[in-house]
């Protein structure tokens, strides 16, 4: 079995780092589980994570905080073959709600595929442990078998799918940033004369975003849904109608709950023409609000989002929307104004 690293990995940022551990982390690992270990089992369990480094069989890694030094948990790589690992973790039991486990998973996620070009990276969990099922799917792990009240998830790397700014003839395009995505794809299908509807990134300054990448907030993406339309069913006034009708324009950076850049709201538009239209309807909501911080703004770049979020109130009925059904209601009713 090939060594995955040839030294000791070390990855930092502002919440954790990740590295071998060491006699140092002996008090941590001690209390790792929910029954603590004595002094002679943590030392024997020491030994044994340096004996499987060596042999190339598991790799073992602490986190730690930075702020403080003192260790939160491990992750570890094992079953590797050359194209695909599998990875697990456990955070200690006072630290399961502060996102170390989250913030682990992302940065050797990243390292194996980013540094060692690994194509699949699995990770299984129990069918009842709700808090890993959403960790693993908020770093783009899609659930891909289950079996015995286990769930086994896989993190695929990203194609780098970035859609046509231009639709087939007789339909348009327009993309719209209304904050969590989920929602506010499922309001533009609502309307008559929507034909397609797409999630993804837009407006960023990396290539190949995933999920993680652009809720970390510093990619310059926004969450948004790319909409494909028959003009001759619905202008593009209809769509920004039901636009503002599921957005606060008052706020930057948030939608309800959800806080962050990615949440932004904007509209971008790869027509010029459709620029003095989108500008007309703006000028007009100003009137109606003290604050205005909706953008608007060319089209640079759309990366399609992992398929898990595609549709996603489709999939998922009851999962989390910040838009309510009132709004939605509001919308439906525009396509009531075309009968």
């Amino acid at each position: 079995m090939l060594k995955l690293f040839a030294e000791d990995p070390y990855i930092h940022n502002d919440k954790v780092i990740l590295r071998r551990p060491c006699a140092d982390d002996l008090d941590g690992l001690s209390t790792l589980f929910d029954v603590p270990l004595d002094r002679n089992n943590t030392e024997k369990m020491l030994r044994e994570f340096e004996r499987a480094w060596d042999e190339g069989s598991e790799y073992i890694l602490v986190i730690i905080s930075p702020a403080d030094s003192q260790l939160r948990g491990i992750i570890e790589v094992y079953s590797y073959d050359g194209e695909k690992v599998m990875i697990g973790y456990r955070i200690k039991k006072d630290s399961r709600s502060n996102g170390y486990a989250k913030e682990a998973v992302y940065l050797l996620s990243r390292a194996l595929v980013i540094d060692m070009d690994i194509r699949n990276i699995y990770a299984l969990t129990q069918d009842d442990n709700i808090a890993s099922m959403q960790l693993l799917r908020h770093n783009a792990y899609e659930q891909t078998a289950q079996q015995d009240h286990r769930i086994l998830f896989v993190y695929r790397r990203k194609t780098g799918i970035q859609t046509e700014k231009t639709a087939e003839e007789g339909k348009k395009i327009i993309w719209c940033a209304g904050g969590c995505f989920w929602g506010a794809e499922k309001a533009f299908r609502i309307l008559d004369g929507v034909t397609d509807t797409k999630v993804g990134y837009a407006n960023g300054n990396t290539d190949n975003p995933g999920y993680e990448d652009v809720c970390r907030g510093d990619t310059g993406y926004r969450e948004t849904v790319q909409i494909t339309y028959d003009p001759e069913i619905v202008p593009l006034e209809t769509i920004l109608k039901a636009f503002f009708l599921c957005i606060d324009p008052t706020v930057r950076n948030r939608q309800g709950n959800d806080i962050g850049s990615q949440y932004q709201t904007g509209v971008y538009y790869s027509d010029p023409d459709d620029r003095e239209v989108i500008s007309a309807f703006f000028e007009e909501e100003k009137t109606k609000h003290e604050r205005f911080y909706v953008e608007l703004s060319e089209l640079k770049n759309f990366w399609l989002a992992e398929e898990y979020h595609q549709k996603y109130l489709d999939k998922f009925p009851s999962g989390y929307c910040h838009i309510t059904p009132i709004e939605f209601e509001k919308v439906r009713a525009l396509n009531r104004h075309h009968d």
